[in-house]
């Protein structure tokens, strides 16, 4: 193991010993080297968790308290198992080479070997096991594992559910990581709905004319049924498709068994997904097998192809109700705000239930590998909405992933926007432009209950008009202001926001 790796390797597991704060000086100490160095490899640190699905763990750094790891009890058994691996490794360019190799797994007819892997990216065996085991983990989302047999190599062991998922996943995954870089020109529309990007990804894999004729199937279906798929789900719904031709060419077919009965699903998506499959028959030669369907419908049920015309027309298993109605409960009486009170986030979390459960219960929910940083008040519904996943089972008989609970999070997150009522803030700040509107955005991020209407500088305080805001937030001193005026003059971020919380509840409660 390369002295670098080991010293990641120390610091993370100091941090992991000690829940509470660490100085880098004592960091320094105990690796025997410079502070600099220190701040150096945890920056490392932080690739490291976002190339190993691990993006909500935090290195929180806070001045005058030092370093400390935000992780909760799964990840943390996660990290310590991670960090005791003998393919302990932060190989360069490695998230590129993992890439590739997950590529040639799932999309491979043969089994690989190591020793492939090895002279095809010019790296030790000792770096393709690391690699193998973060391709391992990512395909563990959807329920698929690795095989390694002596003298045959490396392959994937799953359902054919499964494999699909992961095969759109793989899809949204590299997509993901080259929206996350400056594009060299504007996305272009291909097809109606399929951005370029999408296309160059499917490209790699399928040819263009053949991912063309399935956006011109879809097309004819829209017409057909008289509805409109925004972009998103379009793009979506054709790489699904796409994918289940070519596995369907290789004789790769969903089995029955793995779907609901006939009788749950809604006429307009089925019929809709019976004429595309006919359409598809034609077009490419092959037979669709009614379990094919079915899981075209579960996919067009998913992205509510028929929202606007099922409002009030169709009835509502009671298991959702009771999801539904259970899980606002438990979030209003863990978190407070009135959610109970709120019929658009029951009818919204009802419609959105309607559609992931099947989702979900067919593995093409997995999802959410690169999981988004949260405010604290969102961090706080989620890991609400995380403590009373059993719900799911109770009353839908699955077990909700990530993507799943960051969703019903958002749910409740615009609940809580529209039933709150938000004190009007002007912001008084001498820092630059910049940093002000960074200040700005992290107060307006984590303080639901204000709205920052302005910011100024104490030289422009005297030309605000009092009556437009409620009261002041200020970095510099202020004098002589009839509103009242809350000073977070050299606090960090965190203690901006515990002070002003602290103010808001005073104020509430004379």
């Amino acid at each position: 193991m390369r002295n670098s790796d080991e010293n990641v390797r120390k610091i993370l597991s100091a941090l992991l010993e000690n829940n509470n704060f660490v100085t880098l000086g004592e960091l320094s100490r105990k690796l025997d080297i410079s502070k600099r160095s220190v701040q150096n490899y945890l920056n490392r640190a932080d690739a490291w968790f976002a190339g190993h699905d691990m993006g909500d763990v935090k290195i929180l750094k806070k001045q005058g308290y030092g370093i400390r790891l935000v992780i909760d009890s799964g990840r943390r058994n996660k990290l310590e198992s991670l960090l005791s691996s003998v393919y302990f490794t932060l190989s360069e360019g490695s998230m590129d080479r993992r890439m590739e190799i997950l590529r040639l797994l799932v999309f491979s007819k043969d089994e690989l070997t190591i020793q492939f892997l090895a002279d095809y990216f010019y790296v030790s065996r000792f770096v393709i096991l690391s690699d193998l085991e973060w391709v391992e983990n990512w395909l563990s989302h959807y329920k698929l594992r690795l095989f390694k047999t002596q003298g045959r190599g490396i392959g994937i062991i799953g359902d054919e559910v499964a494999r699909r998922s992961a095969i759109m996943g793989f899809f949204d995954l590299r997509e993901q990581k080259t929206t996350s870089m400056p594009a060299s020109e504007e996305p272009v529309s291909y097809a109606r709905g399929m951005t370029r990007d999408r296309l160059k990804k499917l490209e790699e894999v399928y040819p263009e004319e053949n991912i063309l004729k399935v956006c011109s199937i879809i097309e004819e279906a829209e017409k057909e049924f008289d509805f409109y798929m925004g972009s998103e789900f379009f793009s979506s719904l054709a790489t699904h498709i796409t994918i289940s031709v070519f596995r369907l060419k290789n004789d790769c077919k969903i089995e029955r068994e793995f779907l609901p009965p006939e009788d749950d699903f809604p006429q307009l998506e089925m019929s809709t997904a019976v004429f595309i499959a006919k359409k598809l028959e034609k077009s490419f030669d092959i037979k669709f097998p009614r379990s094919e369907c079915l899981y075209i419908c579960i996919h067009l049920m998913g992205y509510n192809a028929f929202q606007e015309q099922e409002v009030g027309k169709r009835s509502v298993p009671e298991n959702i109700e009771m999801l539904a109605l259970r899980l606002i409960e438990a979030v209003d009486g863990d978190v407070g705000g009135g959610f109970s009170n709120d019929k658009m986030l029951f009818f919204g979390l009802v419609y959105h239930f309607k559609s992931s459960l099947y989702l979900l219960k067919e593995g093409a929910g997995a999802g959410q590998h690169n999981f988004p940083k949260l405010s604290d008040t969102k961090q706080e519904i989620y890991t609400c909405v995380q403590k009373h996943s059993d719900l799911f089972i109770k009353y839908g008989g699955v077990e909700a992933d990530l993507g799943e609970l960051l969703s019903v999070t958002l749910h409740f997150v615009f609940s809580l926007e529209r039933i709150t009522t938000r004190r009007r803030v002007l912001l008084v700040s001498n820092f630059s432009i910049l940093i002000q509107n960074k200040l700005k955005e992290y107060l307006q991020d984590n303080l639901h209950q204000i709205e920052i209407i302005d910011v100024c500088t104490s030289y422009l305080l005297p030309m605000c008009m009092n009556s437009k805001y409620d009261f002041i937030i200020t970095t510099v001193p202020i004098k002589e202001c009839e509103k009242p005026v809350v000073s977070i003059a050299h606090m960090s971020y965190e203690e901006s926001i515990h002070h002003i919380e602290e103010f808001l509840f005073v104020e509430s409660n004379l």
